[in-house]
């Protein structure tokens, strides 16, 4: 029951400190973006080319997950994959360099999400567990957000 009850708690934590990650990109990706891009449209794509890449990897892992029942390899290997991609967002210094670190991002994020879920629903009591893993989803939102104000820099927020 102990060891249940840590792997929990690290299954939140993980989700905690991943979307404050995402969370705090978002509040400096419109910034960052025009820093680089030439027009409104350019700095759309590239805002936009996270959520397009995490919403078309996240059908795809988490059937994955499902299907190889491995999904501690997927959400390591989520984790490895993000820490890569948002820093490189540190050294992209044009449009296709930011575009490219974006939708790395995404793609590295949805190969992480679902599986996490699914394990934290086979780890415990179902639903009241997801539920606790998707408000630490939120809580880490407003931590990023929170950071990314305190940070007030484009380029601090990358190695926070």
């Amino acid at each position: 029951m102990i060891q249940r009850d840590n792997l929990n708690n690290l299954v939140r934590g993980a989700t905690f400190f991943q979307h404050s990650g995402i969370a705090i990109t978002f509040v400096f990706m419109p910034i960052i973006a025009s820093l680089v891009a030439k027009s409104v449209f350019e700095i759309g794509i590239i805002v936009a080319s996270f959520a397009f890449a995490q919403i078309l990897t996240e059908t795809y892992f988490g059937r994955m997950s499902d299907r190889k029942a491995k999904r501690l390899l997927f959400i390591r290997a989520g984790f490895i994959l993000c820490a890569i991609t948002f820093g490189l967002h540190y050294f992209a210094d044009n449009t296709t360099y930011l575009l490219l670190a974006r939708i790395g991002a995404g793609i590295a994020s949805g190969i992480m999400i679902p599986p996490m879920i699914a394990y934290a629903y086979e780890a415990g009591d179902g639903k009241s567990k997801v539920a606790s893993i998707i408000s630490f989803h939120a809580l880490g939102w407003l931590a990023g957000i929170g950071a990314a104000g305190i940070a007030n820099d484009e380029k601090l927020i990358f190695l926070i």
